[in-house]
């Protein structure tokens, strides 16, 4: 009986033991597996670390190679704009002129920085202008007293313009109107007007800009002169004024504005007897236009080539204000009394005829006022000053039926008032025309080969003025 709780005993000891051994193992297996997983942890806060460092030294890398670029960019700007600057520099003149520019600038700051800013560009862009007056002066200066080109801003010069003609020559003054856009191809003509003057003649071409009007057309003008001929002055007007003072309506504004525009000569132009108004757009000059200029204008607003407007397009409200259309004269090619006109106020009044209701129906609007205010005093020049063809297809020509309905009607007309316009007078003019006026063959897509030959002609000419 003893024994057996002996042995009972020991074998509680030794249960109590191996339990004791068994966690004694197992506390190290977990201090084991601890320090692994510490060890593991501090592997990966390692690498984490090395990781991230590289991160940073990329980044830092790409930083230096932006900033690199940057930096040469910048070098490469600076360098042009150094070079610029010294190429472009102004004279010492133009800097006074620009620095008193700016000091007045800075002194009326209360007084309106806005205006006063636009003021300081406004006349800035004058001094450039003025520079290549200059420049035009002393290449031609055996014409140094003529302003041989002008910028005419309305901003700065309110008073109107005046010129003595230029002794020595016969002098002719020409109006054309014109949009920026257009520039290049008004040039083209313009060039048609300078290569056929004779040697005699003296060019006073006024130019009224319905909107902007840039240096480098200003440049370009003067390059044409130099190369073409210097018997020329152009004077460049802002002629924005006319559009404000015109109702013109909306889908109309860039087809009518340089035809408001030129009206603005009867309010810009002073001492001035007499001007050609002329198309640029569409009117290639042939001969020298002296012959044109001298006809007798004594008590008469206006000449031209006659055209009958019901034919063209259809205006019965016109005969409210035109009851004689039989002295109805197309506005291509206008030679105008400007010293009678401005003083019977023709400004004025085409601006009220205009904003009564002439902007809303008609499709000639500086045509249509002029024939108004004329009626009473227009006569007609020779077609060959306005060459208009009168024939659809160039077989047609000596088939008198199958002409255009205006001038089967017009000659109708002039044999009834006995006027000169013939058929004859067509074939002359036909023949050996001083200003051909294409409009009607751009209507048509027809008959146009001829004047593109012209236009390519005098754009080579143009060209070539471009390159000297």
């Amino acid at each position: 009986m003893k024994l057996n709780r002996y042995d009972n005993e020991k074998e509680k000891i030794n249960i109590k033991e191996e339990e004791t051994n068994n966690q004694e193992k197992e506390e190290e297996e977990d201090e084991e597996n601890y320090n692994y997983n510490e060890d593991n942890h501090n592997k990966k806060m390692i690498n984490g670390r090395e990781h991230t460092r590289e991160k940073e030294n990329i980044k830092l890398l790409k930083n230096k190679i932006y900033y690199y670029k940057i930096f040469s960019v910048t070098l490469v700007i600076l360098t042009i704009l150094i070079i610029l600057i010294i190429f472009l520099k102004p004279s010492k003149k133009e800097n006074k002129e620009i620095n008193n520019l700016i000091s007045l600038g800075n002194n009326q700051t209360n007084e309106g920085n806005e205006n006063t800013n636009q003021n300081i560009e406004d006349n800035i862009d004058t001094l450039k202008f003025n520079r290549i007056k200059e420049e035009l002066n002393n290449i031609y200066n055996n014409n140094g007293e003529i302003n041989i080109i002008k910028f005419y801003e309305e901003k700065i010069n309110q008073n109107t313009y005046s010129l003595r003609d230029i002794s020595g020559f016969n002098n002719i003054h020409i109006n054309i109107g014109f949009n920026e856009k257009d520039i290049d191809s008004v040039i083209i003509h313009i060039s048609s007007i300078l290569y056929n003057s004779i040697k005699t003649t003296f060019l006073h071409i006024h130019m009224m800009g319905a909107d902007t009007f840039t240096y480098e057309s200003l440049v370009k003008l003067k390059n044409m002169i130099y190369k073409i001929n210097n018997n020329t002055e152009i004077i460049v007007y802002n002629a924005s004024q006319a559009l404000k003072d015109f109702k013109i309506r909306e889908d109309s504004i860039s087809k009518f504005s340089k035809e408001y525009a030129k009206l603005y000569a009867f309010k810009k132009l002073s001492n001035i007897q007499k001007i050609i108004f002329l198309d640029a757009d569409d009117c290639i000059v042939k001969k020298d236009l002296l012959d044109l200029y001298n006809l007798d204008m004594n008590d008469i607003y206006g000449r031209g080539i006659s055209e009958i407007p019901s034919i063209k397009h259809q205006m019965d409200w016109l005969d409210n204000y035109l009851y004689d259309k039989s002295h109805y004269i197309n506005g291509g090619v206008i030679l105008i009394n400007l010293e009678l006109c401005q003083k019977d106020d023709f400004y004025n009044k085409a601006i009220e005829l205009n904003n009564n209701e002439f902007y809303l129906k008609t499709e000639e609007p500086a045509q249509d006022i002029l024939n108004v205010l004329m009626r009473k005093k227009i006569e007609f020049f020779h077609p060959r000053y306005n060459k208009i063809n009168y024939y659809e297809n160039i077989e047609d020509k000596d088939d008198e039926t199958k002409w255009y309905p205006w001038v089967t009607e017009t000659l109708k007309l002039s044999e009834k008032n006995n006027h000169f316009y013939t058929k004859e007078d067509l074939v002359e003019a036909d023949n050996d025309p001083v200003i051909i006026h294409y409009s009607w063959e751009k209507q048509l897509n027809k008959v146009v080969k001829k004047y593109e030959e012209d236009k390519i002609f005098y754009a080579k000419l143009v060209e070539v003025s471009l390159n000297i």
